[in-house]
């Protein structure tokens, strides 16, 4: 692919490094080039030191990440997507969060690790990519012993080359199956072809998921996300098909009913409504009827679950 240069960043990179590489970023499908190093923001709205919105266990995630103690979330502010109907937002979108030393980002990671959260799950990671790659080796050189989770919107293009080897698991969304949608409804080109390229370099890092045989819980591979939205039900099927062809059905699945129309999505029928019982099941049908085992899925009607109130003490509810 053309926007993924072939680069291997060392294991032990220092900060004037980050600087060089951010003067013209290419972490995402975007790749726009801005010399982040001198001040200036790209589409992703991010600068040099990692900006975090909350960290907190999350009993929200699949439950091979929550087990009993929830999934160690730290979700950073800023995206390279602009969706309308973001449940995120205030964080993804309108800059809610606060700049964070690689140290102090360190910190947060071996934290979540000694109140008992099962994993480090990294939220929007991509623009940060650099950074969390050196808070990462130091939050592990300090005891970091859980698995590093990168949950990804999959619009990743060199993002994956600094995680490589210090990523675990990597949740990443599968979005659309067509790229004037992409465009329309997320602000971003050439999606299916970022996506699908960046799905391939994941699973050429940590294969299929696999799971403890005790506990259940996920210790390495890749997982895939499709949110169900209202005007995309073939789309989501035809994701699924892509899905089978590229990576067989052993591929770990989840497919999600939580679809609410927030944000800006109030001006764009049909994503003005939630998903139909009826809309979901004919999807979940369809991936079953290809064969798909490892599948993670939600009641019909699951409308609300995991929206999120970033300015509350306790963001999510369940």
């Amino acid at each position: 692919m053309d926007t993924l240069r072939k680069i291997a960043p060392p294991k032990k990179t220092e900060n004037r490094e980050i600087a060089s590489y951010l003067q013209r970023c290419s972490l995402c499908g975007h790749s726009c080039g801005t010399d982040r190093s001198g001040g200036a923001r790209g589409a992703c709205e991010a600068g040099m030191l990692p900006k975090v919105a909350r960290w907190l266990s999350h009993m929200g995630e699949e439950p091979c990440l929550i087990g009993s103690e929830g999934s160690g979330t730290i979700f950073f502010t800023g995206c390279s997507l602009r969706c309308l109907f973001c449940q995120n937002f205030s964080v993804s979108q309108l800059g809610h969060g606060e700049e964070r030393s690689i140290e102090s980002l360190a910190e947060i990671m071996t934290d979540l690790q000694e109140i008992g959260c099962h994993n480090v799950n990294l939220v929007s990671p991509t623009h940060y990519a650099p950074q969390i790659a050196l808070a990462v080796d130091e939050a592990r050189a300090k005891g970091l012993r859980v698995p590093v989770v990168y949950n990804t919107h999959g619009y990743d293009t060199e993002s994956l080359a600094w995680m490589d080897g210090r990523v675990d698991v990597y949740l990443a969304d599968v979005k659309y199956v067509d790229d004037a949608q992409a465009e329309r409804v997320s602000g971003i080109r050439e999606y299916c072809r970022v996506n699908r390229e960046a799905l391939r370099t994941m699973f050429s890092q940590v294969g299929h998921l696999e799971e403890d045989p005790e506990t259940g819980l996920a210790r390495r591979g890749l997982m895939v996300r499709i949110l169900i939205l209202p005007d995309n039900i073939e789309g989501a099927k035809a994701s699924l098909l892509h899905l089978k062809r590229e990576f067989t059905t052993e591929l770990c699945v989840s497919l999600m009913a939580q679809y609410v129309p927030l944000h800006k999505a109030s001006q764009y029928p049909p994503l003005d409504r939630t998903l139909e019982p009826s809309e979901y099941e004919d999807v979940l049908d369809f991936a079953l009827s290809l064969g798909f085992e490892r599948l993670w899925y939600q009641e019909a009607t699951s409308a609300n679950v995991g929206v999120p109130d970033f300015d509350a003490d306790v963001p999510f509810t369940f």
